[in-house]
């Protein structure tokens, strides 16, 4: 930009002196009449005249310092670097141009953010002397008073922002401070604490909380703790917290006691439950944490009357917390264990009453066990009744939960009980009342020590290891394990009776096969009959369930697997019988076309001979190319129908147009493109989709034109985006019927107004006509 200026010599000058100034000066001509204008340089000793007088006079031209220079008259809104035409025109000084062509953010230092952008210039600018104030946009305190006389710092914008002076964020500027704000003092007014200041001037306070609560504190001596008669410290933060004064969770009894700390009950007691009001003297004095009985002495002797066992008289120690708890005093749990020497109480005992075992006066116990085994000691009466020959070992049958139902661990004699022992009676093995054996077996499966009768009644004939056969549950449906013969009994072998393969009774086998997997050696008439010529490996096809349906595993042994419509195909649609030579030879499983060249060639002649890029191996109709795997260009909407030929050329299928992805449309659709909307980018799924040519852009959310005002009113994109190249730019003046002087008059009051389309879409958003806006 250029300033225009003209040097006058700081003097006035009247109009005709300028005039004849000028009139003096040679101005050359070309032959067409142009003006040559030499440098030239015209000091006057008089004040330079308004631009309104020189520019008239200078013939309608600016003057311009390139052209000549007479200097450059002085800029009435000061040394700025903004063009006048800006703001003025050609016709006159005034009215000044609407809308001004220049940016106070951009081309000035000072941005105009939140509330500065509604202020009239002249809330600023106060003449003409538009150079002034030369501010810079953090410099606050140059035009707005500071409240806080300088307590918070000069920097402003650290707790105010230009939407609203009141737009501040209390609790982040108190966080930076030497008192953050947490607990109640969250919930309080600045005022409550800052009394002395207004306006805003908050001088730093004390921060200590006596310094504010120094009433509260002297008013305890209302309350169960009289601070000040207990002479408490001032440092309030040692017991309280700022979520409530009341009830003083941060107090820590057992560093101001001396190690008592407050556990179960003793948390809800009050003070006074063990302290003297006013001075908090202890009215027990116990010597430790653990000692209970100091301050419970009364409720240890009272048990004579308010228990079932009487503390006292039964000499119990002072010990509680051996039954108690400091939770609760009722239901008091005795440690048994650790009092009585060593006796649980576990099982039955666990039930009885102190008084069934303790029935001496001294709460001893009549019997005195030895241990926690010796059941005798109280239980002499019940084992004399029950079985005085037994034992005195009464845990070896009976247990502690119940003496009735006793069980004896057989397995310690060295013959475990199982299977059909479990339920026999002792005397079906023993004899007299000392259980003397009737039969002694050599160990837990010398079965034929005790069942000899049986098994000669039976099969003589057979080995006396039972166990091969039989199991311990029962004698009947006896089972053996044909495996441990190197030939497991699977399939139809399973049912079989022993005699169709074993000569009876020595067992002798009828074949002699030379594993499991040998089955021809017994079956050889069955395969010379069914298929001679066939390999003697007969489970490649058939199972051991059943020789009918024999099934080859053809990819194991051939390394062609057998799908889809192979699966069904007899084995001389590729084999010749009966050595099962190959018809054809294909080089792999995907090698189609060496069996069904006659069909490829028949149905398309010229295609590739990879079938199965098309076709399955469950039919050959019905083929299904990926066409997105294959070509890179998957096929989705209108494209999926179309035959093969609307895009490439047959046979070859060379291309018809080559479209550089799938998101490329217009390579295949410029003449439609050009014919619907000529000049529009060529990005076309913006608006349209694979689905339909139609639109499918929802205006709406941006402008409603298929509803509201403009429903029905617009015709092609062009009528609103006057550029088919930048939908950005749009015209709304270009279509109402709006002249600019009743749209300025109708706008008068309206600050920022603008008579231009975007200042018509700020303010109506959605088309309507009405726009709540201040007069």
């Amino acid at each position: 930009m250029m300033k225009h200026r003209v040097h006058l010599g700081g003097g006035t000058v009247r109009a005709a002196m300028l005039f004849a100034l000028v009139c003096a000066v040679a101005i050359p001509v070309d032959a067409t009449g142009k003006r040559l204008f030499p440098k030239a340089t015209v000091e006057l000793s008089k004040p330079a005249p308004s631009p309104a007088i020189v520019f008239p006079l200078l013939g309608g031209e600016k003057v311009r310092s390139n052209k000549f220079d007479i200097g450059l008259l002085a800029n009435p809104h000061g040394d700025i670097d903004i063009a006048c035409e800006a703001c003025h025109t050609a016709e006159g000084w005034t009215p000044l141009r609407d809308p001004l062509d220049f940016n106070h953010t951009e081309d000035t230092r000072f941005a105009m953010t939140g509330r500065h952008g509604q202020a009239e210039c002249r809330s600023c600018h106060h003449d003409l002397r538009f150079d002034r104030p030369d501010l810079e946009p953090d410099a606050c305190s140059s035009c707005h008073l500071d409240v806080h006389q300088g307590q918070l710092g000069s920097d402003c914008q650290d707790c105010h922002t230009t939407q609203d002076f009141h737009l501040v964020e209390g609790l982040e500027i108190h966080a930076a401070t030497t008192f953050p704000l947490t607990g109640s003092h969250l919930q309080i007014s600045c005022e409550s604490c800052h009394t002395d200041e207004f306006d805003g001037a908050f001088a730093p306070l004390d921060p200590t909380c006596f310094s504010c609560h120094e009433a509260d504190y002297n008013a305890t001596a209302q309350s169960a703790v009289d601070h000040v008669a207990a002479g408490f410290p001032e440092s309030c933060d040692a017991c309280h917290n700022t979520l409530a004064f009341s009830g003083a969770t941060a107090f820590n009894h057992a560093s101001i006691s001396g190690g008592f700390g407050l556990e179960g009950a003793h948390m809800s007691l009050d003070c006074s439950a063990c302290h003297n009001p006013g001075d908090l003297e202890p009215i027990f004095d116990p010597a430790d944490q653990n000692d209970c009985f100091t301050c419970h002495e009364d409720d240890y002797n009272a048990t004579g009357t308010t228990s079932v066992l009487d503390h006292a008289a039964a000499n119990l120690p002072t010990d509680c917390l051996q039954c108690h708890t400091v939770d609760t005093w009722v239901g008091a749990v005795i440690d048994h264990v650790a009092v009585s020497g060593g006796f649980n109480l576990i099982g039955a005992h666990l039930n009885l009453d102190c008084a069934s075992c303790h029935s001496n006066p001294d709460f001893s116990v009549p019997g005195d066990p030895a241990s926690q085994s010796d059941c005798v000691a109280c239980h002499e009466d019940d084992h004399q009744d029950a079985h005085p020959e037994f034992p005195t070992t009464c845990l070896d049958c009976h247990g502690i939960d119940s003496w009735d139902a006793g069980s004896f661990d057989h397995s310690v004699t060295g013959f475990a009980l199982v299977g059909a022992h479990i339920s026999l009676d002792c005397s079906a093995c023993h004899t007299g009342p000392d259980n003397t054996p009737i039969w002694i077996p050599e160990n837990q499966d010398d079965c034929f020590t005790c069942h000899e009768d049986d098994h000669q009644n039976e099969h003589p004939e057979l080995p006396t290891n039972c166990l091969d056969c039989h199991t311990v549950d029962t004698w009947e449906d006896a089972q053996f394990n044909h495996e441990a013969t190197g030939f497991p009994l699977v399939g139809v072998h399973l049912p079989l009776d022993c005699s169709s393969c074993h000569v009876l009774p020595g067992f002798e086998l009828i074949w002699d096969p030379s594993g499991s997997n040998d089955c021809f050696t017994c079956h050889e008439d069955d395969a010379n009959q069914a298929h001679p010529g066939f390999p003697t490996t007969c489970i490649d096809c058939h199972a051991s369930d059943s020789w009918e349906g024999g099934t080859f595993d053809h990819v194991a042994q051939t390394g062609f697997p057998l799908l889809g419509a192979h699966t069904a195909l007899d084995c001389s649609s590729c084999h010749m019988l009966p050595g099962l030579e190959l018809i054809w030879e294909p080089s792999s499983a995907d090698d189609c076309l060496t069996c069904h060249e006659e069909d490829g060639n028949q149905a398309h002649t010229g295609f590739p001979t990879t079938c199965i890029d098309c076709h399955t191996v469950d039919s050959w109709a019905g083929a299904a190319f990926d066409h997105g795997t294959q070509t890179g260009f998957p096929l989705f909407g209108a494209h999926i129908p179309l035959d093969c030929s609307s895009c490439h050329l047959l046979p070859g299928f060379e291309l018809i147009w080559d479209p550089s992805g799938p998101d490329d449309c217009f390579t295949c659709h410029e003449d439609d493109a050009n014919q619907a909307h000529p000049g529009f980018p060529a990005t076309c799924l913006d608006c349209h989709t694979t689905d339909s040519w139609e639109d499918n852009f929802d205006h709406d959310p941006i402008f409603p034109i298929y509803s509201g005002r403009h429903q029905g009113v617009w015709v092609a994109c062009q009528d609103c985006h006057t550029n088919p190249s930048d939908f950005m730019v749009f015209s709304c003046i270009d279509c109402h019927e709006h002249n600019q002087p009743d749209t300025d008059d109708r706008h008068d009051n309206v600050p920022g107004y603008v008579y231009e389309s975007n200042a018509c879409y700020s303010c109506h958003p959605d088309g309507e006509r009405d726009f709540n806006f201040s007069d």
